[in-house]
């Protein structure tokens, strides 16, 4: 796995983040299940409250035994540094993972057996699989939607 970062250094940005148990299925599957849970807070409920009166609307209980059996994982909050260190330090200590800083990704191209990424730098970086987690000015993402919606328009 060769992982292209634009920034200078890995590091995460942004504060909370919810984490239901569809993604504790799939830290599971990686491996950093527990790396994650160690960090995370585990509510007892959520609540819905008006935003006026602050009156209580509706209660979700978290750490019932009806959850877990629903879910098979719990519902946890953290914050995005550490679920980032997780998950970098377990891309670290993997060598079979390459982390590479400054490095821009303009565009790809796919065919039959595999992908093609164009960097800023002009270099091309051959896979069998693009994963794009470049933000919210993705061009990835924009390209791959962009392309569906010319279909469906």
């Amino acid at each position: 796995v060769r992982v292209l970062e634009q920034a200078p250094e890995f590091k995460e940005i942004g504060a909370g983040i919810q984490l239901g148990p569809n993604i504790f299925r799939a830290l599971g599957k990686i491996g950093l299940l527990d790396a994650v849970l160690a960090d995370a807070h585990r509510p007892p409920a959520m609540e819905m409250r008006c935003a006026l009166s602050g009156d209580l609307i509706t209660r979700i209980p978290l750490d019932d035994k009806r959850f877990y059996d629903r879910f098979e994982h719990p519902y946890a909050v953290t914050h995005r540094a550490d679920i980032h260190a997780a998950i970098l330090n377990a891309c670290l200590s993997d060598p079979h993972v390459t982390l590479e800083t400054q490095q821009t990704v303009e565009s790809f191209e796919q065919d039959a057996s595999g992908v093609t990424v164009i960097l800023q730098s002009g270099e091309r970086v051959r896979g069998r699989a693009l994963i794009g987690c470049d933000g919210m000015w993705s061009k990835i993402r924009d390209t791959i939607v962009g392309a569906a919606l010319d279909l469906v328009g």
